[in-house]
């Protein structure tokens, strides 16, 4: 996390107990350091936003309690109560399962039972130290649990009554592993299993105060912790229309906290006491009445214990006055193919905001996504980085330490950052958080969603938290990441939308079709079938997948009706003029264009044609469509590029400001999509076991597998994207010339990007030095303006 403004030791915390006081101290912390915006000091016209924990250590000071307060990192995650089949979550992967008298039953019919961790909740390893488990054994002489590729196994003391089987963990590493159980190594043998416990780590606050990113509930943000009392005081000019936005937390709910805000040592301008450690709280302060003079600030935190701590969150003084600098909304709509979104010419009327915004804005007729799954394709968008370099390739992979990060970018550049992601491979599991003020996990989504309502989408959630959002920092500058889900499988559009393209009378046929045909060898984006398998279930394959692809389209309707809520919204606020709008996606989705349905298995157009969009009436006063290809990683440098900021060294995209501007565009380096091989391939889907890279330009795509010989499938693939869009026809045996001449740019491509992910690796500096750099930047293997 070097150059991280957002955590300076992240311990990542989940707290499910209260906190108390707060001083800001950064011991053994690098202080980042405050970035000039266009308006800049205590006068009106040249104010910037003031972070008031950036300057802890220079500005701060502090008076906090001596004593400790240890806090648990995360909740417990219970599994019990085996009543029904409903109530079992878990998977089976060998053997037989069921229940009996409130235990989950599992037995082995000739080789060992093993069952599988439901894949929700998403669980951070990082946070637990145990997995405890009550079980009856009838036979066998040992137990083991696996998580991720980390065995743990403990011996059978006894049969036929209930044993405490406690296994220490120790995961170093963030990131989603799977939990697999053992029960028993008898190959017959039945167990009672009468509760599985996952046993959250303790969290020390060895400071008297600090700074770290800590969640509730996967709820985080950055925070300067505390021992209460404590008092933590400033002096600051404070400018005309002035307010202070802050947040407050607890780590122990049984020891409230009372949070107040002082002027001048006694004038009490916020006092709220905080009880429930679950939840943040926050206000905004009104500090106008001090505007043109010099005012003493004291945050102030009480307890009824001593040593209890408190959190402030975010603390932060701005302006409620128009903004010189616009604010940056990246809207990402999940599993979105181009050719499904009626901007893009799609006969359906799915898109009919787009539509609007595209009418006068700018799109991005050919914009190419760089990884067909969430993971890999995120991680470029936010980097600008492809995804080959970055190299995420398993669940719990994190970008690489001198990754650029564009919510860091920003917030140097005095931005307030915030995250909202309904997938999980989004945000903190990816090592994406970094950058972010606030970051709201998948669960909170989760939390926020109404099930009869929102069915199978989460657009109208992540509105239901942006919107409050929203209203409390308004008059700050922001960078916010919205990602929705809403087209992602298992297809399930709201009332009012799935009659639109569906009949609702076969809703529930088909989703019990569809959740029929999962496999467990699939491993993607939702149920990845062939046509065959859908024909060898008895099922019709043409019945099925015009279900599945009306409901896809109902889905990208619902969620084109929550972009125009949450535009209308900013509008109400009166900032989305003050606001560029980029709406892109990830990836897109299959129906048998290529063999297969859902999503991460290849990377012909139906996944990796995306969407792109950009409005800000100020900046593109006129609608323009780009047919120029780009990519993912080009959003990154051109949003620094449009503000004016600097460009970090190791950006691979290629700003296209200059078509905002009306000058020439020239791209210097590849457009290449690629994905590694699955580390899950179990034969179901061939291509899962190649490595593969995709590089195209206006005219012509190459499709290079790397282990073709193992999946016994073509090594390459040429396209005529002009005649052939859709890629139907390989075209590579009568075009000789140009399939080796694109293979052989491909090789050169991969070389070049071995370099810079192991500099990368190693901190982003440190291995390449200055020569190099500009030799690749040169040959368009690095990007920028």
């Amino acid at each position: 996390m070097r150059g991280s403004p957002v955590v300076c030791s992240l311990k990542r915390l989940l707290l499910g107990s209260a906190i108390t006081s707060v001083v800001l101290i950064t011991a053994g912390c690098q202080r980042q350091p405050a970035v000039s915006s266009p308006a800049g000091s205590s006068s009106s016209s040249t104010f910037q936003l003031y972070r008031f924990d950036d300057h802890l250590e220079s500005d701060g000071k502090v008076r906090a309690d001596s004593k400790s307060s240890p806090a648990m990192m995360a909740e417990s995650v219970v599994w019990h109560n085996f009543v029904n089949e409903e109530s079992i979550t878990w998977g089976l992967l060998r053997g037989r399962i069921g229940f009996r008298g409130g235990d989950l039953i599992v037995k082995g019919e000739g080789s060992t039972a093993v069952i599988l961790a439901p894949p929700k909740p998403v669980i951070d390893w990082t946070r637990y130290e145990a997995v405890e488990m009550v079980m009856l054994a009838e036979g066998g002489r040992e137990t083991k649990i696996k998580i991720g590729n980390d065995e743990y196994r403990q011996r059978i003391p006894a049969l036929h009554k209930y044993e405490t089987y406690r296994f220490a963990v120790a995961i170093p590493d963030p990131g989603p592993r799977p939990l697999a159980i053992m029960p028993t190594d008898g190959l017959f043998d039945l167990v009672a299993i009468r509760s599985i416990r996952l046993v959250p780590r303790k969290a020390d606050f060895p400071k008297l105060a600090g700074r770290d990113f800590i969640g509730k509930r996967d709820e985080f943000r950055n925070c300067v912790y505390v021992h209460s009392p404590a008092t933590i005081t400033y002096e600051k000019a404070i400018p005309k229309d002035a307010h202070l936005t802050v947040g407050m937390g607890i780590t122990e709910s049984t020891a409230p906290v009372t949070f107040r805000v002082l002027a001048n040592g006694s004038t009490e301008l916020m006092s709220k006491t905080v009880s429930d450690a679950f939840a943040w709280s926050d206000a905004d302060i009104d500090l106008s009445a001090y505007a043109g003079r010099n005012l003493r600030i004291d945050f102030v935190t009480s307890s009824a214990r001593e040593g209890t701590v408190a959190l402030w969150t975010n603390p932060v003084l701005t302006r409620a006055a128009p903004k010189p600098k616009l604010n940056v909304l990246i809207y990402l709509i999940d599993t979105l193919r181009a050719d499904h979104a009626s901007v893009y010419g799609y006969q359906r009327k799915t898109t009919p905001f787009l539509d609007q915004l595209g009418a006068q804005g700018m799109v991005f007729d050919d914009c190419q996504v760089q990884a067909p799954w969430t993971k890999p394709s995120v991680a470029s968008l936010l980097t600008s980085l492809y995804s080959y370099t970055h190299g995420l390739i398993n669940d719990y992979d994190m970008i690489p330490a001198g990754s650029p990060a564009l919510a860091e970018e920003l917030r140097k550049a005095g931005y307030v950052t915030a995250g909202v992601i309904a997938n999980p491979f989004a945000g903190r599991l990816s090592g994406l958080q970094r950058g972010f003020d606030f970051l709201d996990e998948w669960s909170v989504i989760q939390r926020y969603r109404n099930e009869k309502e929102d069915r199978g989408t989460d657009s109208a959630a992540v509105n239901r938290i942006l919107f409050p959002w929203l209203e409390l920092h308004k008059n700050e500058p922001f960078f916010l990441y919205a990602h929705t889900t809403d087209p992602h499988a298992p297809y399930r559009p709201p009332a009012g939308f799935e009659e639109k393209f569906a009949n609702p009378a076969e809703s529930s046929q088909f989703d019990r079709e569809y959740m029929k045909m999962r496999d467990v060898r699939q491993y993607g984006g939702g149920t990845v079938v062939d046509r065959a398998a859908v024909k060898r279930a008895g099922l019709d394959p043409d019945r099925f997948i015009r279900q599945a692809a009306d409901r896809y389209d109902g889905e990208i309707l619902f969620n084109d009706f929550n972009l125009q809520r949450l535009v209308d919204k900013l509008k109400q606020l009166g900032i989305f003029d003050n606001t560029l709008l980029i709406v892109v996606s990830d990836h897109g989705e299959e129906f048998w264009e290529h063999g297969w349905t859902a999503h991460g298995q290849s990377l012909y157009a139906e996944l990796a044609h995306g969407v792109f969009l950009m409005y800000n009436r100020k900046l593109i006063p006129a609608p323009k469509r780009v047919a120029e290809p780009v990519q993912l990683i080009d959003v990154m440098p051109t949003i620094l590029d449009l503000l004016g900021l600097p460009m970090p060294e190791m950006v691979q995209g290629q700003s296209l400001a200059g078509f905002v501007r009306g000058q020439p565009f020239h791209r210097r380096g590849a457009v290449v999509t690629s994905r590694y091989a699955s580390p899950h391939y179990l034969g179901h889907v061939r291509e899962n076991g190649t490595d593969l890279f995709a590089m195209m330009d206006a005219n012509w795509k190459l499709i290079f597998r790397r282990q073709a010989k193992r999946v016994r499938m073509k090594e390459v693939e040429l396209y005529d994207r002009r005649a052939d869009p859709k890629e139907t026809r390989d075209v590579a045996s009568g075009n000789p010339q140009q399939t080796e001449l694109i293979r052989r740019e491909i090789g050169r491509w991969i070389e070049a990007q071995d370099k810079i992910r192991s500099s990368l690796q190693s901190g982003g500096k440190a291995t390449i030095d200055s020569k190099t750099l500009e030799q690749l930047r040169s040959l368009g293997y690095l990007g920028g303006n």
